[in-house]
């Protein structure tokens, strides 16, 4: 999955439908390529920027940043601030450069101190239709084993009953398979009755898809109020303690605050508290899956500039 992160919505505009089909226009736009047998989503938004939260629930759960320098040349505080998000949840990238407007050490120069800066250069037309997808690899930080769903919808279709669409995060999601709702009552499962990837029934899908899943055991109106389907085996918890990595251009105190955690594609309200050691605990309203090294990043969304307060590491 690659997060296409900009402000010149003309430019990213000719630019995704030179190189993809759109597949999905509602919340997060996907727009999906197949090359050697392989499926690309670029992920995109348009309340930005509005809201910051659509952009940090694509950097959470993208594999790689599509970092769209202005055409005008001119770096905007909303952009300088996609550049602090792409760098907060760790993501590697590409810092793009559209229809000859910018140097790549003006672009560089411009965006010092974050992590697009760094980021390998692509001088390119918006309208072409080519694209390099060999640097597009899959994310680390993902546990070795199981299965995670980032569910960012869930509706009734008549004859079919509750479906839930998402993107596989790690692992598979097959058909039969039992999932567990996060959150959920305990002991909670769904059976996966059927899988589709753009229209077209599949027996199971990996990570990195979008999915819409038919789902037995449990309505839409409940699936609504969980976040995630999980295979049951990773740990989850209303309490993550973490390393934060504060942006030093965010310059608020965030300990004894209630602020907002990016937790794999979800927005999450957190109350952040300093536990000793350089730690800190998040206290979320409900259950969330968790594990060593999980990356998310702390939000403060009534900030007067600056949203994205950080990155941080989970520590268990």
């Amino acid at each position: 999955m690659i997060g296409v992160f900009g402000t010149d919505k003309q430019t990213k505009g000719r630019f995704q439908e030179a190189i993809a089909k759109k597949s999905e226009a509602e919340g997060i736009e996907v727009h999906v390529r197949t090359e050697a047998g392989r499926r690309y989503s670029f992920l995109d938004v348009s309340d930005y920027p509005e809201r910051v939260q659509g952009y940090a629930s694509i950097a959470s759960i993208a594999d790689h940043a599509y970092y769209c320098f202005p055409s005008s040349g001119k770096l905007t505080a909303p952009d300088g601030e996609l550049a602090v998000l792409t760098g907060a949840l760790g993501l590697p990238g590409t810092l793009a450069l559209f229809d000859g407007s910018s140097s790549a050490d003006f672009a560089a120069a411009s965006l010092k101190g974050t992590a697009p800066a760094s980021y390998e250069v692509e001088k390119r037309e918006s309208g072409s239709a080519g694209v390099d997808t060999s640097r597009f690899r899959p994310g680390e930080g993902y546990p070795a084993a199981g299965t995670l769903v980032y569910v960012d919808r869930a509706f009734t279709v008549k004859g079919v009953g509750t479906v839930a669409l998402g993107f596989v995060l790690c692992g598979s999601v097959k058909v039969h398979d039992q999932l567990r709702p996060i959150p959920g009552p305990e002991g909670k499962r769904v059976d996966v009755k059927g899988i589709q990837v753009s229209d077209v029934d599949y027996e199971s899908a990996g990570r990195g898809i979008r999915v819409g899943l038919s789902v037995r055991g449990i309505e839409a109106s409940e699936l609504q109020r969980s976040h995630w389907l999980d295979d049951g085996s990773l740990k989850v918890s209303d309490r993550l303690r973490m390393r934060v990595d504060r942006s030093p251009f965010y310059k608020s105190d965030i300990d004894g605050r209630d602020l907002h955690l990016q937790v794999k594609g979800e927005t999450v309200p957190a109350r952040l508290a300093s536990v000793g050691r350089g730690l800190m605990e998040a206290a979320l309203p409900w259950q969330a899956p968790i594990w060593e090294g999980m990356r998310t990043c702390v939000l403060d969304l009534n900030g007067k500039g600056l949203r994205v307060a950080g990155g941080a590491t989970c520590v268990q």
